[in-house]
Protein backbone atom coordinates (compact mmCIF):
# COMPACT_ATOMS: atom_id res chain seq x y z
CA UNK A 1 0.00 0.00 0.00
CA UNK A 2 2.75 2.35 0.53
CA UNK A 3 2.87 2.95 -3.55
CA UNK A 4 -0.25 4.40 -3.36
CA UNK A 5 -0.94 8.53 -3.05
CA UNK A 6 -2.41 9.19 0.55
CA UNK A 7 -6.09 11.32 0.45
CA UNK A 8 -4.20 13.79 2.32
CA UNK A 9 -2.26 14.51 -0.51
CA UNK A 10 -5.15 15.71 -2.56
CA UNK A 11 -6.20 17.66 0.53
CA UNK A 12 -2.98 19.35 0.42
CA UNK A 13 -3.52 19.88 -3.63
CA UNK A 14 -7.01 21.28 -3.29
CA UNK A 15 -5.72 23.98 -0.49
CA UNK A 16 -2.80 24.49 -2.58
CA UNK A 17 -4.89 25.40 -5.75
CA UNK A 18 -7.31 27.40 -3.79
CA UNK A 19 -4.72 29.54 -2.64
CA UNK A 20 -3.41 30.07 -5.51
CA UNK A 21 -6.51 31.32 -7.37
CA UNK A 22 -6.85 33.59 -4.52
CA UNK A 23 -3.37 35.60 -5.49
CA UNK A 24 -4.13 35.48 -8.96
CA UNK A 25 -4.21 38.66 -11.28
CA UNK A 26 -2.86 38.82 -14.97
CA UNK A 27 -0.19 40.86 -13.35
CA UNK A 28 1.12 38.00 -10.61
CA UNK A 29 4.54 37.81 -9.73
CA UNK A 30 5.53 35.34 -12.55
CA UNK A 31 5.79 38.48 -14.46
CA UNK A 32 8.51 39.78 -13.05
CA UNK A 33 10.63 36.42 -14.19
CA UNK A 34 10.11 37.57 -17.50
CA UNK A 35 12.15 39.85 -20.23
CA UNK A 36 9.30 42.96 -18.53
CA UNK A 37 10.78 43.02 -15.88
CA UNK A 38 9.13 44.61 -12.96
CA UNK A 39 6.85 46.58 -15.14
CA UNK A 40 3.46 44.80 -14.86
CA UNK A 41 4.22 44.27 -11.20
CA UNK A 42 3.77 48.34 -11.20
CA UNK A 43 0.83 48.55 -12.73
CA UNK A 44 -1.44 46.08 -10.87
CA UNK A 45 -3.17 49.06 -9.17
CA UNK A 46 -4.43 50.77 -11.63
CA UNK A 47 -6.33 47.18 -13.64
CA UNK A 48 -6.50 44.84 -10.80
CA UNK A 49 -9.67 45.23 -9.68
CA UNK A 50 -11.17 44.32 -13.21
CA UNK A 51 -9.41 41.04 -13.38
CA UNK A 52 -12.16 38.51 -12.00
CA UNK A 53 -15.11 40.54 -13.24
CA UNK A 54 -16.61 39.21 -16.59
CA UNK A 55 -18.86 41.82 -17.44
CA UNK A 56 -17.47 43.79 -19.70
CA UNK A 57 -19.50 47.04 -21.93
CA UNK A 58 -21.46 46.51 -24.91
CA UNK A 59 -18.66 48.73 -26.66
CA UNK A 60 -16.28 45.68 -26.03
CA UNK A 61 -18.54 42.70 -26.91
CA UNK A 62 -16.27 41.49 -29.91
CA UNK A 63 -12.17 41.21 -30.50
CA UNK A 64 -11.43 43.34 -33.78
CA UNK A 65 -11.12 41.18 -36.67
CA UNK A 66 -12.26 38.01 -34.93
CA UNK A 67 -15.37 35.46 -33.88
CA UNK A 68 -14.28 36.12 -30.03
CA UNK A 69 -17.40 37.31 -28.08
CA UNK A 70 -15.99 38.46 -24.30
CA UNK A 71 -18.52 37.93 -22.14
CA UNK A 72 -18.51 33.94 -23.10
CA UNK A 73 -14.73 33.65 -23.90
CA UNK A 74 -13.30 35.34 -20.57
CA UNK A 75 -11.20 37.86 -22.43
CA UNK A 76 -11.53 41.28 -21.52
CA UNK A 77 -9.99 44.53 -24.07
CA UNK A 78 -7.32 46.27 -22.15
CA UNK A 79 -7.54 50.02 -22.56
CA UNK A 80 -5.33 51.87 -24.68
CA UNK A 81 -4.24 54.19 -21.80
CA UNK A 82 -3.66 51.39 -19.38
CA UNK A 83 -0.13 50.97 -18.54
CA UNK A 84 -0.35 47.31 -19.19
CA UNK A 85 -1.10 48.27 -22.61
CA UNK A 86 1.57 50.28 -23.33
CA UNK A 87 3.93 47.57 -21.94
CA UNK A 88 3.13 44.74 -24.23
CA UNK A 89 2.94 46.95 -27.34
CA UNK A 90 6.38 48.38 -26.79
CA UNK A 91 7.34 44.77 -26.53
CA UNK A 92 5.31 42.92 -29.22
CA UNK A 93 6.46 45.93 -31.86
CA UNK A 94 10.33 45.87 -30.99
CA UNK A 95 10.13 42.35 -31.07
CA UNK A 96 9.44 42.70 -34.83
CA UNK A 97 12.87 44.86 -35.75
CA UNK A 98 11.94 46.96 -38.81
CA UNK A 99 8.33 45.23 -39.24
CA UNK A 100 7.31 47.16 -36.13
CA UNK A 101 7.13 50.35 -38.50
CA UNK A 102 4.42 48.88 -40.51
CA UNK A 103 2.61 47.15 -38.08
CA UNK A 104 -1.00 48.65 -36.15
CA UNK A 105 -2.09 47.26 -33.31
CA UNK A 106 -6.07 47.01 -33.47
CA UNK A 107 -6.40 45.64 -29.50
CA UNK A 108 -5.00 43.41 -27.01
CA UNK A 109 -7.20 41.58 -24.42
CA UNK A 110 -6.42 39.45 -21.13
CA UNK A 111 -7.89 35.97 -19.84
CA UNK A 112 -9.97 37.04 -16.64
CA UNK A 113 -10.67 33.30 -15.86
CA UNK A 114 -13.90 34.06 -15.45
CA UNK A 115 -15.44 30.65 -15.54
CA UNK A 116 -15.01 27.32 -13.69
CA UNK A 117 -12.95 25.05 -16.05
CA UNK A 118 -10.54 28.15 -16.97
CA UNK A 119 -9.82 28.80 -13.23
CA UNK A 120 -9.21 24.93 -12.87
CA UNK A 121 -6.54 25.39 -16.15
CA UNK A 122 -5.50 28.28 -14.25
CA UNK A 123 -5.06 26.00 -11.12
CA UNK A 124 -2.93 23.48 -12.91
CA UNK A 125 -0.84 25.34 -14.12
CA UNK A 126 -0.05 26.91 -10.53
CA UNK A 127 0.60 23.93 -9.29
CA UNK A 128 2.37 22.43 -12.31
CA UNK A 129 5.05 25.67 -11.40
CA UNK A 130 4.77 24.71 -8.08
CA UNK A 131 6.57 21.41 -8.60
CA UNK A 132 8.98 22.13 -10.59
CA UNK A 133 10.29 25.38 -8.77
CA UNK A 134 10.59 22.76 -6.38
CA UNK A 135 12.26 19.86 -8.50
CA UNK A 136 14.74 22.74 -9.87
CA UNK A 137 15.69 23.98 -6.47
CA UNK A 138 13.31 26.86 -6.01
CA UNK A 139 13.29 28.25 -9.47
CA UNK A 140 10.65 26.99 -11.82
CA UNK A 141 11.91 29.58 -14.65
CA UNK A 142 9.12 30.98 -15.51
CA UNK A 143 8.81 33.27 -18.71
CA UNK A 144 6.60 35.26 -21.28
CA UNK A 145 6.72 33.95 -24.76
CA UNK A 146 4.51 34.39 -27.91
CA UNK A 147 2.70 31.96 -30.18
CA UNK A 148 1.65 32.48 -33.03
CA UNK A 149 -1.52 30.64 -35.01
CA UNK A 150 -5.01 30.98 -37.05
CA UNK A 151 -7.86 32.91 -35.94
CA UNK A 152 -9.84 29.67 -35.47
CA UNK A 153 -6.39 27.83 -34.00
CA UNK A 154 -6.57 30.61 -31.06
CA UNK A 155 -10.43 30.15 -30.65
CA UNK A 156 -9.86 26.42 -29.29
CA UNK A 157 -6.82 27.34 -27.70
CA UNK A 158 -8.81 29.67 -25.70
CA UNK A 159 -11.80 27.06 -25.45
CA UNK A 160 -10.70 23.94 -25.06
CA UNK A 161 -6.44 24.42 -24.60
CA UNK A 162 -3.59 23.06 -26.59
CA UNK A 163 -4.31 20.80 -28.84
CA UNK A 164 -1.49 19.50 -31.47
CA UNK A 165 1.78 20.80 -32.19
CA UNK A 166 1.91 23.80 -35.20
CA UNK A 167 5.56 23.83 -36.50
CA UNK A 168 5.77 22.89 -39.81
CA UNK A 169 7.10 19.30 -38.79
CA UNK A 170 10.28 20.91 -37.61
CA UNK A 171 9.20 19.31 -33.76
CA UNK A 172 6.47 17.49 -34.65
CA UNK A 173 5.52 16.09 -30.70
CA UNK A 174 5.47 19.47 -29.14
CA UNK A 175 4.73 23.34 -29.61
CA UNK A 176 7.21 26.07 -30.15
CA UNK A 177 6.78 29.38 -29.03
CA UNK A 178 9.03 32.60 -29.40
CA UNK A 179 10.97 34.39 -26.27
CA UNK A 180 8.87 37.27 -25.40
CA UNK A 181 11.70 39.73 -27.00
CA UNK A 182 11.39 37.99 -30.59
CA UNK A 183 7.74 38.38 -31.80
CA UNK A 184 8.72 38.51 -35.66
CA UNK A 185 9.37 34.89 -35.77
CA UNK A 186 5.75 34.34 -34.59
CA UNK A 187 4.38 36.29 -37.58
CA UNK A 188 4.10 33.26 -40.52
CA UNK A 189 2.15 31.39 -37.98
CA UNK A 190 -0.09 34.04 -37.00
CA UNK A 191 -2.58 33.80 -40.19
CA UNK A 192 -4.72 36.89 -40.86
CA UNK A 193 -8.66 36.29 -40.95
CA UNK A 194 -11.11 37.65 -43.51
CA UNK A 195 -10.48 40.82 -42.54
CA UNK A 196 -6.68 41.00 -42.80
CA UNK A 197 -6.45 40.98 -39.00
CA UNK A 198 -3.59 38.29 -36.91
CA UNK A 199 -2.89 37.43 -33.55
CA UNK A 200 -0.16 36.37 -30.72
CA UNK A 201 -0.57 35.07 -27.86
CA UNK A 202 1.69 36.29 -24.70
CA UNK A 203 2.03 32.99 -22.67
CA UNK A 204 3.01 32.16 -19.36
CA UNK A 205 5.39 29.00 -19.78
CA UNK A 206 7.20 26.70 -17.34
CA UNK A 207 10.61 26.33 -19.01
CA UNK A 208 11.90 24.61 -15.79
CA UNK A 209 15.47 22.81 -16.41
CA UNK A 210 15.93 23.31 -20.39
CA UNK A 211 18.16 20.87 -22.94
CA UNK A 212 19.02 21.76 -26.83
CA UNK A 213 16.72 20.13 -29.00
CA UNK A 214 17.37 19.61 -32.89
CA UNK A 215 14.85 20.16 -35.56
CA UNK A 216 13.83 17.17 -37.05
CA UNK A 217 15.46 14.94 -33.93
CA UNK A 218 12.31 12.81 -33.40
CA UNK A 219 12.62 13.62 -30.07
CA UNK A 220 9.11 13.32 -28.19
CA UNK A 221 9.87 13.55 -24.38
CA UNK A 222 12.57 15.41 -22.22
CA UNK A 223 15.98 13.30 -22.79
CA UNK A 224 16.16 12.50 -19.25
CA UNK A 225 14.11 13.23 -16.09
CA UNK A 226 16.51 15.84 -14.99
CA UNK A 227 14.92 18.21 -18.00
CA UNK A 228 11.79 19.32 -18.35
CA UNK A 229 11.28 21.44 -21.81
CA UNK A 230 13.51 22.20 -24.98
CA UNK A 231 15.39 24.95 -26.49
CA UNK A 232 17.42 25.59 -30.05
CA UNK A 233 20.15 27.44 -28.15
CA UNK A 234 20.83 27.34 -24.47
CA UNK A 235 22.55 30.68 -24.38
CA UNK A 236 20.43 32.51 -26.29
CA UNK A 237 17.27 30.46 -27.90
CA UNK A 238 14.51 31.92 -30.22
CA UNK A 239 12.42 28.77 -29.66
CA UNK A 240 10.71 27.35 -26.52
CA UNK A 241 10.25 23.44 -27.11
CA UNK A 242 7.22 22.60 -24.87
CA UNK A 243 6.59 18.86 -25.51
CA UNK A 244 2.75 17.66 -26.35
CA UNK A 245 2.19 15.63 -22.99
CA UNK A 246 2.96 19.30 -21.29
CA UNK A 247 1.37 21.76 -22.92
CA UNK A 248 -1.54 22.35 -21.24
CA UNK A 249 0.17 22.35 -17.81
CA UNK A 250 3.08 24.24 -18.74
CA UNK A 251 1.21 26.76 -21.30
CA UNK A 252 -0.67 29.49 -20.02
CA UNK A 253 -2.28 31.92 -22.56
CA UNK A 254 -3.03 34.59 -20.69
CA UNK A 255 -3.29 37.78 -23.06
CA UNK A 256 -3.77 38.47 -26.76
CA UNK A 257 -2.43 40.79 -29.35
CA UNK A 258 -4.47 41.93 -32.38
CA UNK A 259 -2.71 43.33 -35.23
CA UNK A 260 -2.41 44.05 -39.11
CA UNK A 261 0.72 44.02 -41.19
CA UNK A 262 0.65 46.94 -43.88
CA UNK A 263 0.96 45.23 -47.19
CA UNK A 264 4.49 46.69 -47.90
CA UNK A 265 5.75 44.94 -44.92
CA UNK A 266 4.61 41.34 -46.27
CA UNK A 267 6.17 42.23 -49.40
CA UNK A 268 9.53 42.58 -47.60
CA UNK A 269 8.74 39.34 -45.13
CA UNK A 270 8.20 37.51 -48.71
CA UNK A 271 11.34 38.83 -50.12
CA UNK A 272 13.49 38.28 -46.70
CA UNK A 273 14.97 35.10 -47.56
CA UNK A 274 15.83 35.26 -51.56
CA UNK A 275 17.82 38.34 -50.09
CA UNK A 276 19.78 36.05 -48.17
CA UNK A 277 20.62 33.75 -50.73
CA UNK A 278 24.30 33.65 -52.39
CA UNK A 279 25.06 35.87 -55.09
CA UNK A 280 27.13 33.14 -56.58
CA UNK A 281 26.97 29.64 -57.97
CA UNK A 282 29.39 28.25 -55.53
CA UNK A 283 29.82 28.89 -51.79
CA UNK A 284 33.48 27.12 -49.33
CA UNK A 285 33.05 24.62 -47.76
CA UNK A 286 33.75 26.14 -44.66
CA UNK A 287 30.98 28.42 -45.03
CA UNK A 288 28.69 25.56 -46.09
CA UNK A 289 29.35 23.79 -42.91
CA UNK A 290 29.58 26.93 -40.94
CA UNK A 291 25.79 27.37 -42.20
CA UNK A 292 24.91 23.39 -42.06
CA UNK A 293 25.73 23.54 -38.36
CA UNK A 294 22.82 26.08 -37.46
CA UNK A 295 20.22 23.60 -37.90
CA UNK A 296 21.85 19.91 -38.29
CA UNK A 297 22.98 17.94 -34.98
CA UNK A 298 26.33 18.56 -34.28
CA UNK A 299 26.83 14.44 -34.14
CA UNK A 300 26.46 15.12 -38.33
CA UNK A 301 28.46 18.58 -38.46
CA UNK A 302 31.13 16.60 -37.59
CA UNK A 303 30.78 13.83 -39.85
CA UNK A 304 31.22 16.30 -42.79
CA UNK A 305 33.39 18.05 -41.17
CA UNK A 306 35.92 14.33 -41.21
CA UNK A 307 34.67 13.70 -44.57
CA UNK A 308 35.79 17.06 -45.58
CA UNK A 309 39.25 16.76 -44.12
CA UNK A 310 39.56 13.00 -45.14
CA UNK A 311 38.67 14.53 -49.26
CA UNK A 312 41.73 17.41 -48.60
CA UNK A 313 43.87 14.51 -47.17
CA UNK A 314 43.35 12.61 -50.40
CA UNK A 315 43.53 15.41 -52.67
Amino acid sequence: MENFVKPQFFSFLREEAAAAVQRYSPHHKFMAHSGFGNQFAESTSSSADDVQDPEVSDSESSVVGSVHEERSSGLMRIDEGDKIYGIISNKFLSGLGCFGLSTEITAIHKETCSSFIKQAKLQSFLIFSKAVEKKCGGNANVKYAWFGASNDEINNIFSHGFSHSSNNGAYSQAICLSPDDNSHDCLQAAVPDKNGVRHLLLCRVILGKTEVVHPGSGQCHPSSEEYDTGVDNLSSPRKYIVWSTHMNSYVFPEFMVSFRVSSHAKESQRNTVPVQNPKSPWITFPALISALSKFLPPQTVKLITKYHNDHKVCA
